[in-house]
Order: C-alpha cells, then structure tokens, then sequence
C-alpha cells in the first residue's frame, strides 16, 4: 500500500500535461523566465515553442550602475535571444507580442521582429519604443487584419506616418508621447476615423496645439481617455462626433472652440479642462485686484460643456472648475441627467462657478468633495501663485477675507436636491492656518442649509483620537438642521476603535467608525 502511495505521489503530473497547456501556463511569466524552464528536463526542452505570448524587455539591462561595455553585451545578448524564440516558434499563431526596447540608429532588427509576428497573426501588439534616434513605426502594422488590441508607447522619437489604414478587427488603441507626421492635418483624427471597430481609445501625454483643428470621429467608440501634454497654448479647435460614446476621460488646456461635440449616449465624463499660466495669472489678478470675473480671452469651454450636459455621473478637476468661471462665454448648461457629481477642491481655487452648477442640476443626489478647500474670495498670489500673507496684501483689511468660498448663503443650498455628501481627505491641511476650522464650518454650513440631506460622510486624514472627539463636540453642538433624518459617520483609517454620539441638539445620528488591524 505505502509502495503504491510512493508511486503515485513520485510521477511528474505537471510534465504529462499537454504542450498546449503547458505553453499556456509558461504565458503567464515574461518569456526570458519562461525560456529558463527548458533546464528543467527534456520534456521542457522545446515547449517555449508552444507559448502564444511574448513579452520581452531589454530595458531591465538599461543600468548606469552595469557600465557602457557590459550593457552592450546585455543587448546584442537580447537580440540574440529574440531571434532564436521567433525561430522556434516557426510560423505558429500567436496571441500577443509586447516589446519594450532601447534602440539605436538602426531600427531594423525591430522592425524584423514586428514584421515577422505580423506575418503569424498577431491579435495584440504592444511596443515601448526608446531612441534617440527617429523612429518610425512599420506601416505594415496599419495595415494588419488581425490586431485586436495595439498600444504604442515610448520616447518623442517614436514616429507614426499615418498612410493606409485598414485594421477592421481592431477594438481598442492605446497611444502614449507618440508623435504624429503632420502632412494634411491631424494624421490621428484619419487613424481614429478609419478603424470600423474601434471601441476604446486611449491618448496620454499628447501634443496638438500646432495643428489648426483636432478631430475625434469614431461611431463605434465606448471609451475614450485622453490627456494632452501642452499646457502653454490654447488649442485653436477641438471636435468631438463619437455618438456612441458611453465613457469620457478628458484632460486638455481649454480649447479657442469646440465646433462640434456630439456626446449623444454619454453616461460618464471626467473633466480636466484647463487655462494656461498666463490665463490663470491674470484671471485671479483680476479677481484679486476687485476687478470682478472677467472672462479670459483666447478660450471657451462652453460647447463642450453643453456637448456633456447629458451625463449621469461627473468628475470636475479644480482647474475645471475655474474654466467654469473664467472660460464660458454662455451659461452654465443645465445637467438634468447628473446624479452623481464628484469635484476636485485647491485652496488656489474660488467656488465662483460652483453655486451655478449646483443650481443646475436639479436630480443631483450625490455630491462628493475630494478635500474640501478653497480660495478665499479675497486672498491675493504671487505670480508662481504662492500665498501672499492677507495683511500685506490689503493691510488694515486683512481681516476681510471670507471664511466661506461665498458670499452669503447660495440659493442653491436651501433648495439642494442632494441626499448623500461625501468628503474625500477631510482635515487635510492647507497653507491656511486655519484651515481646520475652515473645513469644520463648511461642514456645519451644509448640515444647516440642505434640506434633504440623508447621509453626510467625511474621511477624515487623521491619525489622532481627540481629532474624532473635537470634530464630534462641534456637531452637537449644533443649534439646528435643515434635515432631520441625515446620518452622519466619520471614518478614519487610523484609529482602531468605533463610537457612536447621540445628540438632543442633532436629531440624527453621529456614528465614527474605523477599520481595525491586527498587532
């Protein structure tokens, strides 16, 4: 019996699994850890041969601390290694290729290598190409029916010549710090139009200012990101026809004009709409100079904002929210779809637009604040936009600056639809002294005036008991609040212990609670 047990239990059970499997287990690791199983036995001699995956990386020999001579030898050693996996592989199908890679003044071995797995039928493609030389990318991969999913990354050298294109399989497009040739205009707005497929697009650290219009035309598109690099310049014109767009990511110096913004179905946009410096500078001196909100010239963020007027749930940068105030030449549109409503705070950053937005969306029922900060309505700045001290800006009148990001009491407030507020790093501290107490009245603002206020969450960054205990004693000592049903937690990372308060003076509940760790 215990014989029979030894038997069973000394076979290679791993081994007599099928080459298929087993070349698919050896996918999962990058193909030089891969590569080293063949030591293991002859079983494994061969099997790299039956992997559909290649990921392959010479930037891990790319080390000041190895030395000019031995990094040399590392990457002629890679080369070599290449050639012989896609010389044992033959001409079998294969999955995915992704190569990062630091090259020289010749691309050819790399463009061997992308050609050949072309050639198999390759269905992903990822390349991260380094050069200080241009290059330039094959253009036989616009023009290869089977990719699915190609994403191209590397240095400002890495070229795409937008040509003939036909990749009607392809579903998503990855694009970071590519360069575009810029014969006949924005050579990507052809790329985008020309894939039949496409469904997601994704375009980081880009650069169009110097084209005289941008184009995003796609009907199949789902899913867009895209963050351009310029922060300098205005784009001249900026379009958008994507009809079936469902998610928009959007980062981007405030356009000159948005022709056309066709965002029919769009459910989700993340806003990150900019000034310039310069705009931003001037825009605040103005404000800082009691010259009022003057609108910057040179860029309008209306349309777009009318284009997205439709969405169910919004992310607004705090650069997107001085764009509101500075860079609409029309009303705020109205958002009667908009549910869910998150908005990024700065202390750079007034409210000025906030009150209007909020007004109009009249079905909003969450709102989020990630930190809850804001410019003073009188706070003035240096030109790099560091604090000036109040009092030497305005001198017996440094106490004139509000304690509120506005004026009274916004009609908005008293007629909020919002039913759950939430504060992302609540207590996070500012350049303001005072800048807890700041948060803590804004807090107690809320709770007075909005009516329909059912659950109010902080998240508060601290890692001190008595901050729960000050923030607790403040609440009830409330006089009154506008609702009477709203549930308030403070949740804390930091602290390993729970409680609840119960207030005569706060009708709803305060609970604080806080994850536990083990010692």
């Amino acid at each position: 019996m215990n014989s029979k047990k030894m038997d069973i239990g000394s076979k290679d059970i791993i081994s007599n699994l099928p080459d298929a499997l087993l070349g698919h287990v050896l996918s999962f690791l990058p193909t030089t850890e891969a590569a080293s199983t063949s030591v293991l036995a002859k079983r494994w001699r061969y099997l790299l041969a039956f992997v559909p995956t290649l990921d392959l990386d010479n930037m891990i020999y790319d080390r000041p601390k190895m030395g000019r001579r031995k990094r040399l030898e590392m990457r002629k050693s890679f080369k070599l290694f290449v050639d012989r996996v896609l010389a044992l592989q033959g001409n079998a199908p294969l999955k995915k290729f992704s190569l990062r890679c630091k090259i020289g003044s010749d691309p050819s071995r790399v463009n061997g290598w992308v050609l050949k797995v072309l050639e198999r039928g390759v269905v992903e493609l990822d390349l991260y190409i380094a050069s200080e030389y241009e290059y330039p990318l094959p253009p036989e991969v616009l023009m290869t029916k089977t990719l699915v999913r190609l994403k191209l990354a590397g240095t400002d050298e890495f070229t795409v010549d937008v040509g003939e294109v036909f990749l009607p399989k392809l579903k998503t497009l990855h694009l970071t710090a590519i360069s575009f040739g810029d014969e006949g205009g924005p050579p990507f707005a052809k790329l985008i139009s020309a894939c039949d497929a496409l469904e997601e697009l994704v375009m980081i650290k880009m650069m169009w200012d110097y084209w005289e219009f941008c184009s995003v035309s796609n009907p199949f598109l789902k899913r867009v990101t895209i963050d351009c690099e310029n922060i300098d310049e205005n784009p001249k014109s900026v379009s958008f026809d994507t009809p079936n767009l469902l998610y928009l990511e959007f980062t981007d110096t405030v356009a000159v004009k948005y022709p056309k913004v066709n965002f029919d179905s769009l459910v989700e946009a993340s806003v990150g709409l900019r000034m310039t410096p310069d705009q931003v500078f001037h825009a605040r001196d103005l404000v800082n100079s009691h010259h009022g909100y003057k609108r910057c010239k040179g860029a309008n963020a209306a349309d777009f904002m009318m284009g997205i007027c439709n969405v169910k749930t919004m992310y607004l940068s705090s650069e997107a929210l001085e764009v509101l105030t500075f860079c609409c030449k029309k009303a705020i549109p109205v958002f009667n779809n908009l549910i869910h409503l998150t908005v990024e705070t700065d202390e750079r950053v007034d409210w000025e637009s906030l009150p209007i937005l909020l007004k109009n969306c009249p079905n909003l029922e969450t709102l989020v604040f990630e930190g809850l900060h804001y410019g003073d309505l009188n706070q003035c700045f240096d030109k790099d936009y560091s604090f000036k001290d109040t009092n030497e800006c305005y001198g017996d009148q440094g106490d004139t600056c509000q304690c509120k990001p506005w004026y009274g009491t916004p009609v908005w407030l008293s007629s909020s639809p919002v039913k759950i507020l939430k504060v992302l790093k609540f207590g996070q501290i500012s350049s303001y002294k005072d800048d807890m107490e700041r948060q803590t009245d804004l807090i107690e603002h809320f709770l007075e005036s909005m009516p329909n206020l059912e659950q109010v969450i902080l998240y508060y960054d601290t890692t001190f008991d008595d901050d729960l205990k000050i923030v607790s004693t403040q609440l009830q000592m409330l006089e009154k609040v506008a609702s009477t049903k709203c549930k308030i937690q403070v949740i804390s990372d930091n602290i390993s212990y729970s409680f609840t308060v119960h207030s005569s003076s706060l009708t709803c509940g305060l609970n604080f609670f806080k994850d536990t760790f083990p010692v």
